[in-house]
């Protein structure tokens, strides 16, 4: 097993967990004036949103390499995995620079708030379901074909279901416990698939 294999596994919930740490916490996403208050922690916000985009194309990677070691999940699978990814990314990308580009126009950011609405969550909801069918997928498979034993098939299945749930929390704390759970599926995958090398 190469540690281009495992790097990928590895570096997807790690990236996904330093862009949440950096993303100023908003914590009541109903609240668009808490919201405007994280965005002027400029660089946080604009940094923290680009390095969580930049993990989810990780994710396809590390889909790519888990499927490879599986070698019996459907074929479609490497779709649900890249549609959510890039669904996840342009919704980052949008939360992440919209907010900054409208304050660096002049105007305060709540004006993309205001009007952002159901488009950026939309795309998140959407990113949620995609990435959520191909998460799934993998883990089943994961359990089914052994690369997954014991406790740790709990642990992954739980996690997905906290992955695919804690968006849903209105409130930025839900993203920790995305962090937490991309940690909780990816970690101990990474490490049953370093096992059969």
């Amino acid at each position: 097993m190469s540690k281009s294999t495992l790097f990928p596994i590895f570096a997807f919930p790690i990236i996904l967990a330093l862009g949440i740490l950096i993303i100023p916490v908003n914590t009541d996403y109903n609240d668009h004036a808490l919201a405007v208050q994280a965005v002027e922690l400029t660089e946080r916000w604009f940094v923290g949103h680009l390095i969580s985009a930049i993990a989810f194309s990780f994710s396809i990677w590390a889909s790519r390499e888990i499927l490879g070691v599986l070698q019996k999940a459907p074929w479609f699978t490497p779709i649900f995995i890249s549609f959510g990814a890039g669904l996840y990314a342009a919704g980052l990308g949008a939360d992440g620079i919209g907010p900054v580009a409208v304050k660096a126009s002049g105007e305060s950011a709540i004006i993309f708030f205001d009007g952002s609405g159901w488009w950026v969550s939309g795309v998140f909801m959407a990113a949620t379901l995609f990435f959520g069918i191909g998460l799934f997928i993998i883990i089943s498979n994961s359990i089914q074909y052994h690369l997954i034993k014991g406790i740790w098939r709990y642990i992954i299945f739980v996690s997905a279901l906290v992955f695919v749930a804690a968006p849903a929390i209105p409130s930025g704390w839900g993203l920790y416990g995305v962090a937490i759970a991309a940690i909780g599926i990816l970690f101990p995958i990474g490490f049953a698939v370093h096992r059969t090398a």
